[in-house]
């Protein structure tokens, strides 16, 4: 009877290992998830749909699941995509990026930012804002663009990374004045702290109808902690502050962190499911 119950827990714990690898080199990062939410003044009729996806992190290969994700992408009907970073991993070029570009729907306006890796890969940023402008993405490092969505106009922020490049946010909004809709675009979550107190600073000096009106931030960089074992998350990447996943900030700016589609210095995911996030703003 023991020796039936020793092969019984070998070959339970044999599973269960072989289940746990399953999930994390393949379920986990090539079986995302789709996470969908409700933004903005919800009792409004008007709404647009904003779809982020973060932390690509392409080498030199464009994978399957990026092209799931590009079928996913277009199948949503976003009226704008936004890409917080990381598209290239700090080995990667910028050819998986352009054929994964050219599958999304070319008349849906896009716009993305530098992350941390993209500043240390083997291409420059010239060339990866020469890929995105040439897919009709706007590439914003320190800069902000109006959009007209549905006849909404929306304004977006783009700083850049504040880990290998130079966020520079008072540049960003030195022309921006008060906005009904004013988005924020950083890689790194713990950025949008920086921004905050450079929002206060800067709105002191202006007058009240000039003042910022930042109304959300979004962010990647911490890929959800990328391998974490329920709410224990070992190991987060350089300046992530606090922040994991999910929706931050009881008032203006309400900050989400993206898990993101990638990974990094480890070829898996474990209990942090890459995502892409549907994000429908009510006006």
């Amino acid at each position: 009877m023991k020796k039936v119950y020793k092969k019984w827990m070998m070959g339970a714990s044999l599973a269960g290992a072989g289940l746990v690898l399953l999930d994390a080199l393949l379920l986990e990062k090539y079986f995302f998830e789709t996470r969908h939410y409700d933004i903005g003044n919800k009792k409004a009729k008007d709404k647009v749909r904003l779809i982020l996806i973060t932390d690509l992190h392409f080498r030199h290969t464009l994978w399957p699941q990026y092209e799931k994700l590009a079928e996913e992408i277009n199948s949503h009907e976003p009226d704008l995509i936004m890409i917080t970073g990381d598209t290239l991993d700090s080995d990667g070029d910028t050819s998986p990026a352009a054929k994964f570009l050219s599958l999304l729907k070319e008349e849906t306006p896009k716009v993305a930012i530098p992350g941390n890796h993209d500043h240390k890969a083997d291409k420059d940023l010239r060339e990866l804002k020469k890929t995105y402008e040439s897919h009709h993405c706007d590439f914003l490092i320190n800069e902000s663009k109006t959009y007209q969505l549905k006849g909404n106009r929306i304004m977006i922020t783009g700083v850049d990374d504040f880990i290998e490049g130079e966020g520079r946010f008072a540049e960003a909004v030195e022309e921006v004045g008060r906005e009904e809709h004013h988005l924020l675009l950083v890689h790194s979550p713990l950025q949008h702290e920086v921004v905050k107190k450079k929002v206060q600073f800067i709105n002191k000096l202006r007058e009240e109808k000039d003042r910022l009106n930042i109304s959300y931030a979004f962010a990647g960089h911490n890929h959800g902690g990328q391998v974490r074992f329920l709410n224990f998350v070992p190991v987060l990447p350089v300046k992530s502050g606090d922040y994991v996943n999910g929706w931050y900030n009881k008032e203006k700016p309400f900050l989400y962190v993206s898990k993101g589609f990638g990974t990094s210095t480890l070829p898996f995911r474990f209990m942090a499911r890459s995502e892409m996030t549907v994000l429908d703003y009510y006006l």
